[in-house]
């Protein structure tokens, strides 16, 4: 195999497990999302997140990771959209903000 093509490859490659590293990231933080909307008692909406904004960063043991930072909007009565933030640092959520809503009672007998 040539040198160029081998450096070919390992870029396909890298290219690939980034993707697929992204893609788990993004899961993470739609299931992490819903968690924190269900325990605020509001609807996450879309069932989706946004990737706002990507960057390294060592974590606690000094390792380098992709910090990720994704947005998403949830609603607590059904006619407000309001913005939240999942903060990744690897596959870990550092931090869930919910913006600051409105609270009604849906559930009323």
């Amino acid at each position: 195999m040539q040198p160029a093509e081998l450096f070919l490859l390992m870029a396909f490659v890298a290219v690939i497990w980034y993707w697929m590293d992204g893609a788990r990231a993004k899961e993470i933080a739609i299931d992490a999302g819903r968690r924190a909307c269900k325990d605020a008692q509001v609807d996450f909406l879309d069932g989706t997140v946004v990737l706002d904004k990507i960057r390294l960063k060592r974590d606690r043991q000094g390792y380098v990771r992709f910090s990720r930072c994704f947005r998403f909007e949830f609603s607590s009565d059904g006619s407000m959209r309001y913005g939240g933030k999942i903060k990744l640092l690897g596959k870990r959520p550092l931090d869930i903000s919910l913006d600051v809503h409105r609270m009604t009672d849906l559930h009323t007998d």
